[in-house]
Formats: C-alpha cells, sequence, structure tokens
C-alpha cells in the first residue's frame, strides 16, 4: 500500500484547503428562506414539507459507496497511481486507515443531518415526540388543531418515522453510538448533546418503525395502484426486520418478512428475458420489486443522481455495454476481480452488474460497474433510482432469519437464484447453507452498498460467514492490486488491518469533535 505519511500529508493539505474556502460560509442563512415554526399552516402545507424530507434522501446517496462498498470485498478504487486528495481517501476507506478529517465521511454524516433535521421540522409540527423511557413515539394534541384528519396525520408521521429511522440505521452501524437529535435543536443546545450508546440509537430506530409500520398506508403493490414512492407499511417491516436481524432477534425478523412476503403483492420481476436487469430500468421504476427506493429524476432540475457519473470509465475505449454519460466521469466504485469471478459464468447477473473489456479480464483495470449505469445527457444528472429494499432482500432475509434449509426457506433461495439463469441448489444445513445465503446476496445485490453492512451482520446471525475472515481472504486476493502502489505493504501486513480497532466503524467525522467547546466527544477506538 501506498506510504500512509505521504498520503496523509496530502489529507491534511486537502482539508486545510478546503476548510478555508468554505469556512466563511458556514454559518451563513437564507433569510428568505421559510421559518419551519411558521411554515405548516395549511393540509398542502404538510404534503410540501413531506415531500421535502424525501427530496433530502438524495443527498447522502453521492457518498453512501465510500463508506460501505468499498470497504467491502466488492469493490475498490482503480486508479492506484493517483495523487489526487480525494483519490487517496477512498483508497484508506478500502484499506482501513480512513483518518478522522476525511471530508467525504464528513459529507456523509452532514447530509444524513441535514435530511434528520427537515425531518425533525416535519414531526415537530405534527406534534409527535420520542420517549426514550418507553421507547415509543408519541402523538400529543396540538394547541392550534391542525388541518389534517387523524389519520392523515398519523400517516405523514408514520412516513416520516421512516426516514428518520433509515438514515440513524445507516449513522449507528456506520459510526456506532451517534447524537440522537429527535427534535430541532438550536446550535448552541447541539453542542451539549453527547453520543448516545449504540443500544440507546437502536431502541430510537424500533420505535420510529414501529410508530411506521402502524401508520403507513397498507396499500398492497398493484401495477394500478403505485404508492408513488411513498413510504408503505411493507416498507417498514421489511426495514424494521433488517434492524432485528442486525440485532440476532431473529425471532422478531420473521413475522414481519412472512408478513411482507404473504400480503404486501410484491414480488421478483420475472417476465421477459431480462428480468434482473428490468428491476432497475428507467423505464420500469417502482415495479413489483421495489419496496422502498430514493427516487431521482433528470431534466437539469436538480434531482438526477451522480452515480452513472461517478462510477463510468474514465477511458474512451468502448466497453461492450457501458455507456459514457455527458460530463466528467469518475471511475470509481469499480467490481474486484474477485466479485466477478465469484459468479458462475452462467449467472446473468455478473454481465449486467460487471462490465469489462475481455472475457476473462486479466487485470483490475478491465473492470467497470454496469449497475447504476445509464446514458446521460447533463452531467450528474441520471434518471435512476436507488433501490433501499427489494422484494429480493426480504425473500433472502428470511432465509438468514430461518438460518436452516426448511423446504420454505429453499423455495425463496432458489426464487432469487434460479431467476439469474441458474439451476436450484439444495444446500445442507450449518454452514453450506450459510454460504449459500451470503453469496446470494452478495450476487444479487452488488453496488448496492449492502454487502458490508450483510458481512458485519453474518458474524452473528450466520458465523460461519466471518466479516474478518472474509475480509483476509480479499486482501490475500488482491494483493496483485496492492502491490503496485509505492511502498507496498505485504499481505500479511494488509491482513493485519482487518484486525484493527477501525475496521468496524468509520471515524466520528473529526469537525464535531474539535468544535465542542462545551460537550468532549470521544473518537472511536483506532483513530
Amino acid at each position: 500500500m501506498k506510504n500512509y505519511i505521504k498520503i496523509n500529508k496530502l489529507f491534511i493539505l486537502f482539508s486545510m484547503i478546503s476548510l478555508v474556502s468554505c469556512s466563511d460560509n458556514l454559518d451563513i442563512e437564507n433569510q428568505d428562506k421559510p421559518n419551519q415554526e411558521d411554515f405548516y399552516v395549511s393540509a398542502n402545507d404538510f404534503t410540501v414539507g413531506l415531500n421535502g424530507c424525501y427530496s433530502t434522501l438524495r443527498a447522502p446517496i453521492a457518498y453512501e459507496w465510500m463508506l460501505t462498498e468499498v470497504r467491502s470485498d466488492n469493490t475498490y478504487l482503480n486508479n492506484y497511481g493517483t495523487t489526487n486528495p480525494q483519490n487517496l481517501q477512498i483508497i484508506s476507506n478500502d484499506a482501513f486507515e480512513a483518518p478522522s478529517f476525511d471530508l467525504f465521511i464528513e459529507q456523509y454524516w452532514a447530509t444524513t443531518y441535514t435530511s434528520i433535521r427537515s425531518i425533525n421540522g416535519l414531526t415537530k409540527a405534527l406534534g409527535t415526540t420520542y420517549n426514550p423511557a418507553s421507547g415509543t413515539i408519541e402523538y400529543s394534541t396540538p394547541v392550534t388543531p391542525l388541518p389534517l384528519s387523524t389519520s392523515e396525520r398519523n400517516r405523514i408521521a408514520g412516513e416520516a418515522s421512516f426516514m428518520r429511522a433509515y438514515h440513524y440505521f445507516n449513522l449507528v452501524r456506520t459510526y456506532g453510538g451517534v447524537f440522537l437529535i429527535d427534535k430541532i435543536v438550536t446550535p448552541d443546545e447541539a453542542l451539549s448533546i453527547p453520543r448516545s450508546s449504540v443500544p440507546e440509537i437502536y431502541k430510537f430506530i424500533i420505535a420510529d418503525l414501529k410508530n411506521a409500520t402502524e401508520n403507513c398506508t397498507t396499500t398492497k403493490f398493484t401495477t394500478t395502484s403505485a404508492t408513488g414512492g411513498s413510504v408503505t407499511k411493507w416498507a417498514a417491516e421489511a426495514l424494521l426486520a433488517k434492524v432485528y436481524l442486525t440485532l440476532n432477534q431473529k425471532d422478531l425478523a420473521l413475522p414481519l418478512l412472512t408478513d411482507v412476503i404473504s400480503a404486501s403483492g410484491h414480488a421478483l420481476v420475472t417476465a421477459g428475458t431480462t428480468p434482473y436487469n428490468d428491476v432497475f430500468s428507467s423505464t420500469n421504476e417502482l415495479n413489483s420489486e421495489i419496496v422502498f427506493a430514493i427516487r431521482f429524476k433528470s431534466g437539469a432540475l436538480g434531482y438526477g443522481s451522480s452515480l452513472s457519473n461517478l462510477f463510468s470509465s474514465t477511458t474512451d475505449q468502448k466497453i461492450s455495454g457501458l455507456v459514457y454519460p455527458t460530463g466528467t466521469r469518475g471511475g470509481y466504485n469499480n467490481p474486484t476481480p474477485e466479485l466477478y469471478n465469484s459468479y458462475a459464468a452462467a449467472d446473468k447477473r455478473r454481465a449486467f452488474n460487471i462490465k469489462t473489456k475481455t472475457a476473462t479480464p486479466a487485470t483490475s483495470q478491465l473492470f467497470w460497474s454496469g449497475k447504476h449505469n445509464i446514458t446521460v445527457s447533463v452531467q450528474n444528472d441520471s434518471e435512476l433510482d436507488w433501490p433501499v429494499l427489494r422484494y429480493s432482500d426480504v425473500l433472502l432475509m428470511y432465509c438468514e432469519a430461518v438460518g436452516t434449509p426448511t423446504t420454505t426457506a429453499l423455495s425463496y433461495l432458489n426464487q432469487v437464484h434460479t431467476r439469474a439463469g441458474l439451476t436450484a441448489i439444495n444446500p445442507a444445513a450449518g454452514s453450506a447453507f450459510e454460504k449459500a445465503v451470503a453469496d446470494e446476496r452478495r450476487w444479487e445485490f452488488a453496488m448496492e452498498n449492502q454487502r458490508w453492512f450483510d458481512l458485519l451482520r453474518f458474524t452473528t446471525t450466520m458465523p460461519s460467514v466471518n466479516a474478518k475472515d472474509v475480509m483476509k481472504n480479499h486482501f490475500l486476493l488482491m494483493q496483485p492490486y496492492y502491490s503496485q502502489f509505492d511502498s507496498p505493504s505485504t499481505t500479511s501486513e494488509l491482513q493485519a488491518k482487518v484486525d484493527n480497532p477501525k475496521f468496524d466503524l468509520s471515524p466520528i467525522p473529526n469537525v464535531e469533535i474539535v468544535t465542542n467547546t462545551k460537550n468532549p466527544i470521544t473518537q472511536n477506538p483506532g483513530y
């Protein structure tokens, strides 16, 4: 690996430049921006506010892959000769060396909390509060009657709870204990808020998701009753099931997953010659497989996704099946040779997810992400939605929760497996079944930011699939890539990084620690 003393010097320089160039603007507030206290007057205001909260979900997606997929064995930054400080930060995440002043880690944190603030403004207007003692979301009687029916108020509050829980679930898995902010606070009040413990954050997440399951729409998916991307009871149940799985509470996850499977109306996309590809088509959005997605809209309106530009090849070599968006192309988040080789040759997902210049690539430079790749006429303006929960995710979570190849679990596993053009499998109980489920999730959700969190969870839910063992093997297989750096690390040195405390969590952004003059904030171990 490249000499990290050199890398850290570049990080410091880049951070100093960035802070100098941005600090003058940090505290400037738009005086024409409507005050949240005065905004919610009519029923339409609540609709506008809710839509605004959905809109804020987009921003973190531009950074999430750097803290998740790149940390896993699925992708890497295929630019070992880079001297670009931003690229070096991505490389540092890959090798569990991320410094606490990593600007991308800060941006993911900041954009997530910005969205949470918008959601908290809406929940305040609705009169809902979190009771940490009971672990519930409570509904108070507003001093001024709301211009909403009780059912409308509860539905909007449920959708807001889902979005907030989604953010905190990502935060706690990325950073550990974070700041639990469930209401609007002033900058001065924020300085007095300590980091909450991981159990406290999960208690809050569960409260929000229970509120969502109780109050979001129960409309089933049909081709004629699309909800327009709004949160449903089924999305809330699926996310809550994933939370319970993460906590190894399989008995609580199973009934939720069973309900989604039996009652939601969602199903795998199986029609046509390329059903897996069609799940992600810009002309087939919100199909039967999409339980919840973050919506993007092209048209130079500021609502498009940047991922097509970020992930497309930086070269002009015409790689089969890879399109070249207008504008700057990043060439980031490249699939690893390891991921490519893990697929069966007959697996139709491989050709869609991974674009390569030759049939059997010999070097890491030939792999590019096919998923999220689409023709874009305006830079960073992709139409493609970001899938958060898919029906195949629900089926495979069920298999993980059951933990053994029951008739039902095998049926669900093979629904996903055979959809990819593969022959049905019948793994034995124990490590063979656990490997089959883990592999299926890897192949199915490649480049969807699931692999890293899956690995961490598998260590508990399916112990034979141990995250540290997987990543040590990853460094062994990827040694030809890492050997190209200046002052390269040996395989054993790379594998030792897996045992470093930095493995489990990203650092709390340094800016949160150094700017707090009232309340000392502890950093995560190893940073």
